[in-house]
């Protein structure tokens, strides 16, 4: 089920908040794990161990001190969950003075015990949705292999059309954070969101409209931002069949990056050149940048002039108003990468050539 010992210091240290009285807490063989007295860890308690094999609770009189190992003047009583009796806690004491601590005692050990037990089984099951996203993603298991798991998980395949990734700044979300993302998300009720690597959370979104998944996603990272305190960037796929989400998956990693740039959500269907321009590779990229706007890249001044200029329609004038600077200021620097890049912006093939490495190096 759990290793008791791994939660008896901290209930320990949650009842020595309550309770003034020395508190300890044994397996389920009367071996004390945990007590606000060190000197009596991996002592044995036989009263611990009696009122577990009888579950019910005692009073450690002095005269059962005298008879019984390890004990001490209070109370023992059995820890039991789901009708098993898997530990013992002790509260030393008068007898009759502690007694009146029993019943809050038990209650909060059995509490923090039942919801240590939960969270463990949400984790377990949110693992195992994470390890079947990642292999339908990454192996190439038959389509029966993978019908059988999720069933197991009770995944419902026929309702999954797309995958969606989010970018997020920082350490990797807790599973306790990703819950509270999944009710607070409007986007569908039957939403799954997991782990993928240090900084990305990959969604998987059941069939609905762009317009409402648009519409829930601009939701969703609002509330994230909120919440997380971090940058949220958002991704979105093709619409595939769910034993093709694969490729959805490739999409959204191409959306997602692109997103990064624009800082907005993208969807990769609406991607045109920057479809084109991630398609190619890097070092083919980077290698055609260096032959075109490489005397100005470090002048982060005039190549934002000149995106502006290349973006921006409008006359001369609307286009320096935008810029904050005067008509003439604006010819000169354009006049100067001109120079600089050697071409000719009247030229159209000048222009096209500048124009899609400006175009290459904001998406890069």
């Amino acid at each position: 089920m759990f290793d008791f010992q791994v939660l008896g210091a901290q209930i320990v240290k949650e009842l020595s908040t309550l309770i003034d009285q020395h508190v300890i807490l044994t397996d389920k063989n009367g071996f004390v794990i945990a007590s606000t007295d060190s000197s009596r860890l991996n002592t044995y308690h036989e009263g611990a161990f009696i009122a577990m094999k009888n579950r019910q609770e005692f009073h450690m009189t002095i005269d059962m001190c005298k008879t019984l190992e390890g004990v001490r003047p209070g109370m023992v009583m059995p820890i039991v969950i789901g009708n098993t009796s898997i530990g013992g806690i002790g509260i030393t004491g008068k007898p009759f003075e502690v007694e009146k601590y029993a019943k809050l005692v038990r209650k909060v050990v059995e509490l923090f015990i039942t919801e240590f037990i939960s969270r463990q089984d949400r984790e377990r099951g949110f693992r195992e949705i994470e390890f079947f996203i990642l292999d339908l993603f990454t192996t190439e298991l038959s389509q029966t292999t993978l019908q059988d798991r999720a069933k197991l998980l009770n995944i419902d395949i026929s309702i999954y059309s797309r995958v969606g990734i989010i970018h997020t700044e920082g350490n990797p979300l807790e599973i306790n954070e990703i819950e509270n993302i999944l009710r607070v998300q409007l986007i569908h009720t039957e939403l799954k969101i997991i782990r993928w690597g240090m900084d990305k959370l990959v969604l998987l979104i059941p069939q609905m409209t762009k317009v409402d998944l648009h519409r829930g996603l601009q939701d969703l990272l609002v509330k994230m931002k909120e919440k997380t305190k971090r940058q949220v960037i958002i991704g979105i796929g093709e619409q595939k069949e769910f034993f093709q989400l694969k490729e959805s998956f490739t999409q959204a990693e191409v959306a997602v990056t692109v997103a990064e740039k624009q800082n907005t959500i993208i969807f990769q269907e609406d991607l045109k050149l920057e479809l084109l321009y991630n398609s190619i590779p890097l070092d083919t990229r980077e290698e055609f940048l260096r032959r075109t706007i490489s005397p100005i890249v470090k002048d982060e001044e005039l190549l934002n002039t000149l995106e502006v200029w290349l973006k921006t329609k409008g006359s001369l004038q609307e286009i320096a108003d935008q810029l904050h600077i005067h008509k003439n200021t604006l010819k000169y620097r354009l006049q100067k990468a001109e120079k600089l890049l050697d071409v000719d912006f009247t030229d159209k093939n000048d222009l096209t050539l500048i124009y899609t490495a400006v175009r290459i190096y904001t998406n890069i």
